[in-house]
């Protein structure tokens, strides 16, 4: 019997999540009470993290649903190999679409007015998971133009790339994998696309900034998807166009990506680091303050382009060779903030209001150079070089 909805049925929605995005796009679906009748939100359990499980780590979606009326909270196995085997909660687990992955003869066909949603989630779902849902009833809110950044870091490439405009799509989950004999799609974050929205990437955006209106605008989308899918609005999906221009991956933020050297890298560029990963992995730099002393790796926070007009002084004192440094006010009147001068590659300037030297706290600029302007050659060199 094929699976039915009656126009105007309220829907059943599993939702999985775990950051501040995915809170984004829940707190939308929640408000948009005339769209659900029951919202099961699944998500990961508090957990020890840090040097000895010092710090508790609490996922922000935990946080907001319970906070929220009417939604029930569930959790999912702390490691990978449980949440394979993970049992969907009720009532989505009493049926199912592929009684091979479900491994269960006797399911029922899962309604259409069954919907699982995922966002920013950071688990992969095995086709046992998948398959408690209607193909069409899976969806995605990613927070890129797909088929770019493809992977678990969209908005942090993107604003590493300094792309000009952005945007967030609901896609249609497919299974992981390689693809299938019989061609059937598979691949993360490759599904068709349901909707999307595109929107301008200001130049000085931060990470927590897209995040937040991607966030908000996801949740938009997901919301209008899920009313017509109540009204039983005929729309399809749209395959993801993969032209000309070479895709973007967005993999995972690595610690090397957080490295920072003036020999290699322009002002902007280190910019643009900051602004997109400073958030999740401080920006690292090699200090040498001599030939014979060892070199010292120090975090790099507040890190913007130098604009030449604010202070010209800066720009007649900093020697013009790649890692040179000075500390000395931003503006002409040396009545604002110290900050650190930094010539990069391109000849251009970085300034950085504070750094913490390795093992000690955050200091401001001025601090730090009095604890090594004592030495005639401190400059910045690449990592791993002298």
């Amino acid at each position: 019997m094929s699976p039915k909805i009656m126009a105007g049925d309220k829907l059943k929605i599993l939702f999985l999540g775990r950051d501040d995005f995915s809170s984004l796009v829940l707190q939308e679906l929640y408000n948009a009470r005339d769209v659900w009748d029951e919202l099961v939100v699944a998500t990961y359990p508090d957990q020890r993290v840090g040097r000895r499980g010092s710090q508790l780590s609490v996922s922000p979606l935990k946080v907001l649903a319970e906070a929220c009326q009417d939604i029930r909270l569930e959790f999912i196995p702390p490691s990978k190999p449980e949440f394979r085997q993970w049992k969907l909660p009720s009532p989505f687990s009493s049926y199912a679409c592929d009684v091979v992955s479900s491994g269960q003869a006797s399911l029922e066909l899962p309604p259409l007015s069954h919907v699982l949603v995922t966002a920013s989630f950071g688990r992969i779902l095995t086709q046992k998971h998948l398959s408690h849902f209607l193909p069409t009833r899976r969806l995605n809110v990613h927070p890129s133009l797909l088929p770019q950044y493809r992977g678990a870091a969209p908005i942090q490439h993107s604003l590493l790339n300094g792309d000009q405009e952005t945007g967030v799509c609901v896609i249609e989950m497919l299974p992981a994998g390689k693809k299938q004999p019989d061609t059937r799609k598979v691949g993360i974050d490759a599904g068709d696309i349901w909707a999307h929205k595109s929107m301008d990437q200001p130049s000085g955006a931060t990470f927590s900034q897209m995040r937040d209106q991607l966030g908000v605008e996801g949740g938009k989308l997901l919301v209008e998807l899920l009313r017509d899918f109540k009204s039983q609005k005929q729309i399809s999906p749209q395959p993801q166009c993969v032209g000309e221009s070479p895709l973007k991956p967005a993999p995972m933020v690595r610690l090397e990506d957080a490295h920072f050297s003036p020999i290699t890298s322009t002002a902007e560029e280190a910019s643009r680091c900051w602004r997109a990963i400073g958030h999740q992995r401080p920006i690292t730099a090699i200090l040498q303050v001599s030939t014979e002393a060892p070199t010292r790796a120090v975090q790099l926070h507040d890190l913007q382009v130098y604009t030449r007009q604010l202070n010209t002084a800066v720009e007649q004192r900093l020697p013009s060779s790649p890692g040179a440094v000075i500390c000395s006010s931003c503006d002409t009147d040396n009545t604002s903030e110290k900050a650190l001068f930094i010539r990069c590659i391109d000849g251009s300037i970085l300034s950085v209001r504070k750094v913490k030297p390795e093992g000690k706290p955050i200091l401001d600029a001025q601090a730090f150079w009095n604890g090594v302007r004592k030495h005639k050659d401190v400059k910045f060199i690449v990592h791993g070089g002298a």
